[in-house]
């Protein structure tokens, strides 16, 4: 991918400066916010317009006998509050817009909320205040008639700036808390560090683009039935297998040896022989509790950049990923932060009989499990014990004295049908735990319950499990 140029503000070459930012909707704006994003866009420039316009009007009310103090205060309402507008409000809602940041819509709604509160006070028009306000054109008619009607038109740029600042932050306070925003979820940004990690909002922008121009598709990839391996059960074999080059531009490792085992090395993959490490103690403290997530085709898939970036912040905690073909839609692959395994895989590792299997090999691995988001299909599926797909094989082969949580998610016409509660209580009495999924305005319009549990949600229910099962304190 070509390095991003800035390319705003556009300046002559004949001037030494260099623009200062990178703004392209089309390239950066998923298409369901590009057309709010661009009318907040004009609405700055309708700013920037109305305070040229009040320096033309300021220096008529010069010339007609006002005071040169106007004048003045109105060249440096343009040349200072252009760009700060800019800087203070429009940047974090192209920010949020692009990144779908809690944090910068919460910056935005602080410093837009001024802005409004500015734009009124223009439209009042206190004199000595460099704006031609009404009061001021209104007093100024019996000074300078023609003055004051020069006077009047910033005055009512002023007013319609003040009405449209009303109706576009009105407009998005009202499209965030539909969409489940909250003053909660930006602390959450704030103390995790996730408004300012590049990897998570680049993972989340690439996600939400994906979500707006590819098809909703619920159900998941045929996948043909795992034949009958026959494998050995002792119990501390693990896999040495290196790299595999998958199908596509990246190499990703399945190996499920703990990270300090690992050599980094990316090479094509020609397998060696599996190693069959000595069986631990079982009275041995672990050196670190697994963790493996699964996540399948839900819209809510494109929180898991998020989700795995907040459960690595767990002390001696190992993350591994499951995917299912379709939940792949919703992130891109290289911002996941840990191993991520998906389909193909199961079938890359496996050649003969003494090879090991894959979701056998993961379900051995992990201490807990994590299924987030569940959509309706993979429900059913667990519901009825099929396993056609590498994730749902690693559930059907699980170890039910082990932890595995799982979070609902999918629209509400299809969380409301009987059949939801019914599936949902046959995963509850395998002895699986639900983290319930939450009421809001989904993705596709709808509002109601069906959307996938807060990030900081699931993370707290993993802590209390692992607080249950004595996690190792960190070294």
């Amino acid at each position: 991918m070509a390095e991003k140029v800035n390319n705003f503000p556009p300046l002559p070459k004949f001037i030494p400066l260099k623009p200062c930012f990178y703004q392209d909707f089309d390239a950066e704006i998923p298409p369901q916010h590009r057309t709010m994003a661009k009318r907040l866009y004009y609405l700055w420039m309708l700013n920037s317009i109305t305070l040229a316009v009040n320096l033309v009007g300021c220096l008529a009310w010069l010339i007609g006998g006002g005071g040169a103090v106007n004048f003045g205060l109105a060249i440096l309402w343009l040349i200072l509050f252009t760009p700060c507008s800019y800087v203070c409000w429009f940047r974090p809602i192209y920010k949020a817009f692009k990144t779908d940041s809690s944090f910068s819509f919460m910056a935005f709604f602080f410093t837009f909320m001024a802005q409004l509160v500015i734009s009124i006070i223009q439209a009042v028009g206190i004199p000595g205040w460099g704006v031609c306000g009404w009061i001021a054109a209104i007093s100024f008619f019996g000074t300078n008639v023609g003055s004051a009607v020069v006077m009047l038109i910033p005055t009512i740029l002023f007013t319609v700036m003040a009405v449209f600042s009303f109706i576009a932050l009105t407009m998005v306070h009202k499209f965030y808390r539909g969409s489940g925003g909250s003053f909660s979820k930006a602390q959450e940004e704030w103390t995790t560090g996730a408004w300012k990690n590049p990897h998570v909002q680049q993972a989340a922008q690439n996600a939400a683009m994906g979500a707006a121009q590819g098809a909703m598709m619920q159900h998941e990839t045929p996948y043909s039935a795992t034949p009958n391996y026959t494998y050995s059960n002792e119990i501390g074999r693990e896999l040495t297998c290196r790299a595999l080059v998958v199908r596509g531009s990246r190499c990703r490792p399945p190996d499920l040896r703990p990270a300090s085992e690992l050599d980094g090395s990316m090479e094509p993959f020609s397998p060696p022989e599996p190693e069959f490490p000595a069986k631990k103690s079982s009275s041995a403290p672990q050196e670190r509790y697994h963790v493996l997530v699964g996540v399948t085709g839900s819209v809510a898939a494109l929180k898991l950049p998020l989700l795995v970036t907040e459960l690595l912040k767990i002390p001696r905690l190992e993350v591994k990923v499951v995917t299912t073909e379709r939940a792949k839609h919703f992130y891109k692959a290289e911002e996941i932060p840990v191993t991520l395994y998906s389909d193909e895989d199961e079938w890359q590792l496996w050649n003969g009989r003494s090879d090991p299997v894959l979701h056998i090999e993961l379900r051995r691995w992990a201490d807990l499990m994590l299924v987030a988001p569940l959509d309706a299909n993979t429900l059913a599926k667990l519901a009825n014990g099929i396993c056609d797909n590498l994730l749902t094989c690693v559930i059907r082969a699980w170890d039910l004295s082990k932890p595995l949580l799982f979070c609902p998610a999918m629209n509400t016409a299809m969380w409301e049908h009987p059949l939801t509660a019914q599936q949902v209580e046959q995963l509850k009495g395998f002895g699986y735990t639900e983290i319930p999924c939450v009421v809001k305005k989904l993705v596709c319009g709808d509002e109601g319950r069906g959307a996938m549990a807060e990030v900081v949600t699931i993370v707290e229910s993993v802590k209390k499990i692992l607080e249950e099962r004595d996690l190792p304190a960190q070294n």
